[in-house]
């Protein structure tokens, strides 16, 4: 005997399907965390501090070691293109961990502890001395007193280590001011032909090294790549520049060895001077530059390319607007070609309708509708 299969109970729970997630995500983050790369061999009193930027003096995060020095942060990231993320995973025993929306590390570098205190000598004041310079009242800002650099005098006051690195950064800052000894203390100016002088020496040193291969090509090969200045002459009968000929005069290999060395000399001066340099200090530094190297033949060269980029651009534009002319006029003769055949086809047919007997026009007039052909009288008989 069969029996009839009892029904589900209605409070019976569905059982979870494998689509279903067994947690719940947390909301994202409206200040996320970031993610820092640390020298290996820091050492124990190594802090995050805040200094004021050397260009912006906005407040920004340095890594200060006192037995190594100053590193600033450079950013790296993905393209904004590219969809990444970075899995931050818990310790060991650890489940928690972040998932960071931005795929960016922020590494630790190894900075000159001049261009982090820079800042403090630039505010126009003829002299003073060097703790006065970074914590007298006139550098403090409306941040309870602290002061630019209140994170930086906790680090001098906490250890031995700390109290070395003052002397060391005052010692730093000898190389771009100048000095007088007033008693027991030492006042400090800033001297821009100093200043002048160690961003050149780094941008040798740079150039001695190799610039990066994207600076290279954007900022040296590139400017000093002459145009050829000719119109191929299949495509236009104008010819400005025979094309077996060179278009420019060629410049002899040490030349344009030293013409290569300059630009790059000016890029990395270009390059410090942007990251370092406040731009009020630009007009001062530009004319002791001027002292220090020579950028003259540079400056010739690059002014008879970008003549011969603008020459190039014209004849261009010149070769384009005869091409497109000569295609019009192209156009124009086969539409005139067109209207002769159309025309002579019209003359002949009323040539033809004129020799047309008055007989044979009568006829063609006549409704034929339903009559038979002439033809079907003469066939043949079923």
């Amino acid at each position: 005997m069969k029996t009839r299969a009892k029904k589900p109970s209605s409070t019976s729970k569905p059982a979870p399907t494998s689509t279903e997630s067994k947690h719940v995500l947390p909301p994202p983050s409206l200040k996320p965390p970031h993610l820092f790369i640390l020298p290996r061999n820091a050492g124990p009193k190594a802090r995050i501090l805040s200094l004021p930027h050397p260009v912006t003096s906005k407040p920004t995060r340095f890594f200060v070691d006192p037995e190594r020095g100053v590193y600033e942060f450079t950013r790296v990231a993905a393209a904004k293109k590219t969809c990444r993320s970075v899995l931050l995973a818990g310790g060991e025993g650890e489940e928690e961990g972040y998932v960071l929306k931005e795929a960016e590390v922020f590494v630790a570098t190894a900075c000159d502890a001049v261009f982090a205190l820079l800042p403090a000598f630039c505010t126009g004041e003829e002299w003073g001395t060097f703790y006065d310079r970074l914590f007298s009242s006139s550098n403090d800002e409306d941040d309870g007193g602290g002061g630019r650099y209140a994170h930086l005098r906790s680090v001098f006051q906490a250890s031995s280590a700390g109290r070395a690195l003052e002397k060391n950064l005052e010692t730093r800052m000898r190389e771009i001011c100048d000095t007088i000894e007033i008693g027991d203390e030492i006042s400090y100016k800033l001297s821009p032909p100093k200043l002048a002088h160690l961003l050149y020496t780094k941008a040798q040193r740079m150039v001695s090294s190799g610039l990066p291969p994207s600076m290279e090509e954007h900022f040296v090969r590139l400017p000093l790549q002459a145009p050829e200045l000719s119109v191929k002459r299949e495509d236009s009968t104008l010819s400005i520049v025979d094309e077996e000929s060179p278009t420019i005069t060629t410049t002899p290999a040490a030349e344009q060895g030293e013409l290569k060395h300059l630009l790059r000399l000016r890029t990395a001066l270009a390059y410090l001077c942007s990251s370092y340099i406040p731009p009020s200090l630009m007009p001062k530094l530009q004319e002791h530059f001027k002292i220090l190297v020579d950028f003259a033949p540079l400056d010739v060269r690059l002014a008879a390319i970008a003549k011969l980029k603008h020459d190039a651009l014209a004849l261009r534009s010149l070769g384009d607007n005869i091409s497109r002319k000569r295609r019009g006029e192209m156009d124009d003769e086969e539409s005139m070609q067109r209207a002769e055949t159309k025309k002579r086809k019209k003359e002949e047919e009323e040539v033809k309708k004129k020799n047309v007997s008055l007989g044979v026009k009568k006829l063609a007039k006549v409704d034929v509708k339903g009559m038979k052909k002439m033809s079907s009288f003469f066939g043949k008989k079923s």
